[in-house]
């Protein structure tokens, strides 16, 4: 279940699956209207497991990530990571065209994730070129990786940065990443003991927070 919210209303989004198929019904509930209502369009989630506990909604689309596990054939479109996306239409009129769109990861973000130190995740970046989108994190061997997407339709992506953690001066000794996220043009992850924000457009700039 997803919330979202804007300035006089806030939804919140269902995803059910009832018979273990790759489609889900979509509810939507509205605070305004305070019913639920199904969407006509019914969501497909692609051959692999999406993480649906951490949607992106952007431009009144809802976006999944697929996980980086390698338990499909090498010939299947959904053999390396990929995204989904849903358009949540506002009010009754939803438009019938509304499906399911997939978009590829960078093919650079492809390559190597099956390693087991590969994770990928997707977040709301802000604007770039004059409109709303989202960008992809990806850590692999203590490397993160950042890009925006600048073209749906053609799942076209901008690297904005690279960045080995080694690189960053930190004082911990082969630090384990224990999770991350991007806040306001900032990556922010955490190890055991630290979390460490880095400003995208000036790397290795690192700002540090200890826990006790």
């Amino acid at each position: 279940m997803t919330l979202e919210c804007d300035s006089d209303d806030y939804r919140l989004i269902l995803f059910d699956n009832e018979d273990w198929s790759s489609h889900f019904d979509c509810h939507v509930y509205s605070h305004k209207q305070g019913a639920w209502s199904l969407r006509k369009n019914r969501f497909f989630a692609g051959s692999s497991n999406l993480k649906f506990d951490m949607p992106v909604i952007c431009n009144g689309v809802i976006h999944f990530i697929s996980d980086c596990y390698s338990y499909l054939t090498e010939d299947s479109t959904y053999f390396r990571p990929y995204i989904m996306s849903y358009e949540i239409t506002n009010g009754d009129d939803e438009d019938e065209s509304v499906e399911t769109k997939f978009l590829r990861v960078p093919k650079e973000a492809r390559r190597g994730s099956h390693d087991d130190s590969c994770h990928m995740n997707i977040f709301k970046w802000g604007e770039a070129a004059g409109y709303q989108t989202i960008c992809l994190v990806r850590l692999r061997k203590r490397v993160f990786m950042v890009w925006i997407l600048t073209n749906y339709k053609s799942s076209s992506w901008r690297r904005i940065m690279k960045v080995r953690v080694k690189g960053m001066g930190l004082v911990e000794q082969n630090p384990v990443i224990k999770g991350f996220t991007v806040l306001n043009g900032d990556l922010v992850f955490a190890t055991k003991k630290k979390i460490f924000f880095v400003h995208v457009e000036l790397v290795p700039k690192v700002c540090v927070f200890i826990f006790n």
